[in-house]
């Protein structure tokens, strides 16, 4: 019994994969519910529903405490197997209802579901929300198809009638109409029509083949035609062409109708037309009873408002922001570019750009123009054809002048006073033959030019002007080519040409047999060249008048004049062939006068200076060849060229220092020179360089650094030996040079100055500081050098808003340099390197030299390092102003603080200000120096003055890594590409990769066999359930037909145990035997 009860209760198996949640049954929830309900205490249903237990986000595969799978698994939040389990349900479920249906529904209607049949799985997936959306569009595009419907636009072009004015009609063929229903089969094709009948029937037979068909001949006339019954009224039959005929009058009033319809309509339209015009012509005399703005006259008002500067706000923005769109107009349209070029890319099309250059201008210095279009070599004023056709007719004219004086001709143009200047110089010069050959000898007996000379260069113009003169003769009216001249005409002709077989010549026809030498110039062909025994090359010649001549010598013998064709392009060619030699010439030229477009790299300073003396004659030239060094031999080009960059860089440096040397002694040198634009182009140089390559910029830099700090110590040193003068005058000075402190002006344009700390600005300013402290001061020039290294530390430390004390206190001891009583207070200096400037006279004459100065302007103090600006009048106010104006940018850079630590501060500046208060009248300031005085005072008392105590000043607490942390908002990101498992480590990169790519594989494929079987198991599943439903449904009919069998049987069975011979057969009783002797039942006649 005991192995039979564990049968009996053991769970039956299930076919689904473990893990899928299962359908409980009503009596396990009701048994569910009661143990909970008998065994959880109130209390204790209350303390597993608090807070503390509440799941507040729901995680998958997570386990709480206290929670059971019902408190967990919510609607909204099921396991991702449950939801895979209801994903299958309603797509393979519909499937597998639809696996041996052929036919299926597909609604065709607007906005409905498409005709692939899928519309009542959509319907299982969308939402409300999204089927009343679907519902939406789907009648909107029912009301667009409807519109359309209804359009006028579809029926402009359509010959039918509308169904409300009584119906339409369609076309036909053979008297049906063509439609869904039309099958193009003729309803009789017995009858045969020959082409030799009776010319009566022509029309109808015609008319049948084209409209009708069947039966059209007279014997056999149609009763019921497609046009209607054929038959009259009075019984008589009508045959198609009477059918015909009656459908064509039919269309013919149709068509007459339509064509009223369109004429009534054409003139409601004129109608209508008119009318507009009318009420225009109306509307005239009601506009002049308005009163409508004057538009032009408010455009003027507003002009002269804007003049006199009295628009209000908005008018003036409305101004802006027209000013800004018509700009917008005027802007360049770019396509779009491809991705930014690298730096790497940029350099390396610069330097591919100058080497093709310079590999252009080599080839033309060496004559090599093979590959060179010259493009850039323009043309002269007078080139081109017309300008070469101007100069050949000057060199032809001047050639026949110079023949004619040769030959002792004269002609109309000699007679008179109109010759040129080459005649009357011709005139005054000698022929004469010399070991040089022929030359012109002037009055005086010196040679003028040798006579071949011009004749040569004028060759070409000479022949063309004989072809010319040659090709004007006229020919025989024979139609004949031959041409008679002159003896003068072999003058010009040129023995050197080359004759060839085949070649178009003039023959002197029987040159030995003409009278009195007559030549007589044939065109003909050279058939044979040969030799006679005396060497002379003789020429057979066919003429082209069919005659022939044998052994003619080569006097006789001349190239053929040349056709208009040929002597427009021939001259074509040769002003071609000038222009391009000139080109080529003045290309040649340019090259040899071109700097070149790549050079080395200069190892010093002297072979910089000696590069640029060669090269360049103005400071543009000087500055292009240093870009140009630093495009061809850039860093990012080959790391190679690191080491001789790096040297380049410290030759820049020392050559920037240089420049601004030369700056203080001759200033900017005039517009050829330029310092201050090569200082520029220095400074974009050594930037671009400093970010080829930062780490050789910064060593060199601290390198230069620490000379500059030696020599500044060497200076301070050599201050107890040698005297101070004034470096104006070229005597002695502990102050650095102009040049270098140029240099360290530039040094914030190329590395970052806001830096907490920097391996070079950093150095930098702490130089400068040390200059500005033990420096002494004894001139004015030191006195400005002070000021500008002043202002250099503020440059440096505004960005971070740091207070250089060093700054500060030479701007309070220079302010009391102009103090009223400069003795008594320079006794009282915050730097020491002013204290003893009592002893010099230029600081203790600078009050008084500022009392001397009666109008200064904006345009007078401008404090500058150039020497000759350091010693003018003009000096003493540009610097007090200066150093004005360094106060005040200091109070804005500092501004006021929470503790009002900018009392102390600029307390010194604050007192050294107050000084100078004008009360000695002999030392009166001028008033632009007073005005400024008050504007510096004032500012400084608004900013620095307070009525509050200052706290005491604290040490600030270093910054925590926290602090000086960056925060970043960009997403933290791993690159799987670079994701290594612990697997992979030792191995290769491309090994690492294909076993990930294996692993990944390895994972896919098992998904998709876990998919395929769970696909495969809830197929069986439904399909066993389907199976089971079917056979139960079977089985029950089967049983209730059992039954009723069963019934039957049982009744039968009954009724014959009754007996009374009612019912015959069944059972196996008594009355089986009865029945078997014949005497149960009814008797033969229907009668017991």
């Amino acid at each position: 019994m005991a192995k039979g009860g564990r049968t009996k209760n053991k769970s039956k198996r299930s076919v689904l994969p473990r893990g899928i949640p299962q359908k409980r049954t009503q009596s396990t929830k009701h048994n569910n519910s009661t143990t909970k309900s008998t065994k959880i205490s109130p209390f204790e249903y209350a303390r597993s529903t608090n807070s503390s237990s509440r799941v507040k986000h729901h995680v998958h595969n997570k386990q709480v405490s206290g929670a059971t799978a019902t408190t967990t698994t919510t609607k909204h939040h099921t396991s991702a197997l449950a939801k895979s389990i209801e994903r299958r349900k309603q797509i393979l479920t519909t499937k597998l209802s639809q696996k041996h249906k052929s036919n299926t529904f597909i609604d065709r209607r607007i906005g409905e579901a498409n005709a692939s049949g899928n519309g009542h799985q959509q319907s299982l997936e969308e939402d409300y929300d999204g089927m009343k959306k679907r519902r939406e569009n789907a009648m909107l595009k029912r009301i667009v198809a409807e519109r359309v419907r209804r359009s006028k636009r579809v029926d402009k072009f359509s010959l039918e009638d509308d169904e409300d004015e009584g119906g339409g009609f369609g076309l036909t063929h053979r008297g049906k109409a063509i439609d869904d229903t039309y099958t193009g089969q003729p309803q009789d094709e017995t009858d045969i029509i020959l082409s030799d009948d009776d010319d009566d029937n022509l029309d109808k037979v015609d008319t049948m083949l084209h409209f009708g068909g069947g039966k059209f001949d007279k014997s056999n006339p149609t009763t019921d035609g497609y046009y209607g019954a054929a038959s009259s009224g009075n019984g008589t039959s009508r045959d198609m062409g009477d059918a015909y005929r009656s459908r064509k009058q039919e269309l013919e009033e149709r068509i007459l109708h339509k064509k009223l319809l369109k004429a009534e309509k054409m003139k409601r339209k004129e109608d209508q037309v008119e009318t507009f015009e009318t009420m225009d012509e109306s509307f005239a005399e009601l506009a002049g009873l308005l009163d409508f703005r004057d538009k032009e006259r408010e455009r003027v008002e507003k002009s002269e408002k804007r003049k006199k500067g009295m628009l209000d706000a908005d008018e003036m923005e409305m101004d802006a922001w027209d000013k800004e769109m018509k700009e917008y107009l005027f802007e360049r349209k770019v396509k779009a570019t491809d991705r930014t070029k690298t730096p790497e890319e940029i350099a390396k099309e610069k330097a591919k750009k100058l080497h093709e250059l310079e590999t252009r201008r080599l080839a033309r210095m060496n004559g090599d123009f093979d590959e060179d279009d010259l493009s850039d070599i323009s043309d002269d004023e007078e080139g081109g054809a017309s300008g070469g056709k101007k100069r050949r007719r000057e060199m032809k004219d001047k050639k026949l002048k110079a023949k004619k004086k040769q030959r002792g001709e004269s002609g109309g143009d000699d007679l008179g006073d109109s010759d040129d200047d080459d005649d009357k110089k011709d005139d005054d010069h000698e022929v004469r033959f010399t070991a040089d050959g022929l030359v012109y000898i002037d009055k005086e007996g010196k040679v003028v030019g040798k006579v071949g000379e011009e004749v040569q260069d004028e060759g070409s113009d000479d022949e063309s002007d004989e072809h010319e003169s040659d090709e004007s003769d006229v020919e025989s009216e024979d139609g004949s080519d031959s041409v008679s001249g002159s003896d003068d005409d072999d003058d010009d002709y040129d023995d050197d040409v080359d004759f060839t077989e085949g070649m178009k010549i003039q023959g002197n026809y029987h040159a030995s047999e003409q009278y009195q030498g007559k030549k007589n110039w044939y065109d003909g062909t050279i058939t044979a060249i040969r030799t006679d025994n005396a060497g002379n090359t003789l020429y057979d010649v066919t003429y082209d008048d069919g005659d022939f001549e044998e052994g003619m010598a080569g006097e006789n013998v001349r190239p053929a004049p040349l056709s208009k064709e040929e002597k427009d392009q021939q001259t074509t060619e040769e002003t071609e062939a000038a222009v391009a030699k000139k080109r080529k010439q003045k290309a040649k030229l340019r090259a040899k006068k071109t700097m070149p477009f790549v050079f080395e790299v200069p190892t010093t300073l002297d072979a910089l200076h000696d590069m640029i003396a060669m090269y360049a004659s103005t400071g543009a030239d000087a500055s292009l060849i240093i870009q140009r060094i630093h495009a061809t031999n850039s860093v990012r080009l080959n790391h190679k060229n690191k080491e001789k960059m790096q040297n380049f860089y410290d030759v820049l440096l020392r050559r920037f220092v240089a420049v601004g040397d030369a700056v203080f002694n001759s200033g900017s040198g005039g517009p050829d020179l330029e310092r201050y634009e090569q200082l520029n182009s220095l400074t974009k140089t050594l930037y671009a360089m400093s970010q080829d390559s930062p780490e050789c910029a910064g060593s060199v830099w601290n390198r230069r650094l620490g000379i500059f700090q030696q020599a500044v110590a060497k200076r301070l040193r050599d201050v107890e030996v040698n005297s101070l003068g004034d470096a104006c005058e070229g005597e002695f000075s502990a102050w650095p040079s102009t040049g270098m402190l140029l240099l360290m002006r530039a040094l914030p344009h190329i590395f970052p100055s806001t830096d907490r700390r920097h391996a070079v600005v950093t150095p930098a300013l702490l130089l400068l500081g040390q200059i500005l402290a033990q420096t002494p001061v004894k001139t004015r020039c030191d006195v400005t050098k002070g000021l500008f290294c002043a202002a250099l530390m503020m440059e440096y430390t505004k960005g971070a808003k740091r207070f250089p004390p060093e700054a500060t206190a030479f701007l309070a001891s220079a302010l009391r340099l102009y103090a009223d009583d400069v003795e008594s207070v320079l006794g009282t200096s915050p730097l020491p390197s002013l204290s003893n400037a009592t002893n010099c006279s230029q600081l203790m004459d600078l009050r008084e030299d500022l009392s001397e100065l009666s109008n200064v302007t904006d345009d007078d103090v401008r404090l500058s390092l150039e020497k000759d600006d350091i010693q003018s009048e003009m000096a003493p106010a540009a610097i007090l102003v200066f150093s004005l104006r360094l106060f005040q940018q200091h109070l804005d850079i500092i501004g006021t603080s929470s503790d009002g630590s900018e009392r102390e501060i600029f307390a010194e500046m604050t007192k050294s200000l107050l000084y100078i208060n004008g009360s000695r009248k002999d030392l009166t300031l001028p008033t632009y120096v007073k005005n400024a005085i008050a504007e510096t005072a004032r500012k400084s008392a608004s900013t620095s003055a307070s009525d509050t105590k200052r706290e005491p000043l604290q040490r600030r607490k270093g910054a925590s890594a926290k602090e000086l942390a960056i925060k970043t908002l960009a997403p933290r990101m791993e690159d799987p590409s670079r994701y290594n498992m612990s697997k992979d480590k030792g191995k290769s990169e491309l090994q690492a990769e294909h076993d990930r790519h294996r692993r990944e594989y390895k994972r896919e494929h098992k998904a998709a066999m876990r998919e395929l079987r769970l696909d495969n198991a809830f197929i069986e599943q439904e399909r066993r359930k389907a199976k089971t439903e079917t056979d139960n449904k079977a089985k029950e009919k089967r049983h209730k037909n059992f039954a009723w069998l069963e019934q039957e049987q049982a009744t039968m069975n009954q009724q014959v145990r009754m007996g009374g011979s009612l019912l015959g057969g069944g059972g196996i009783g008594a009355a089986k035997a009865v029945k078997a002797k014949g005497k149960f039942g009814i008797k033969r006649g229907g009668k017991f």
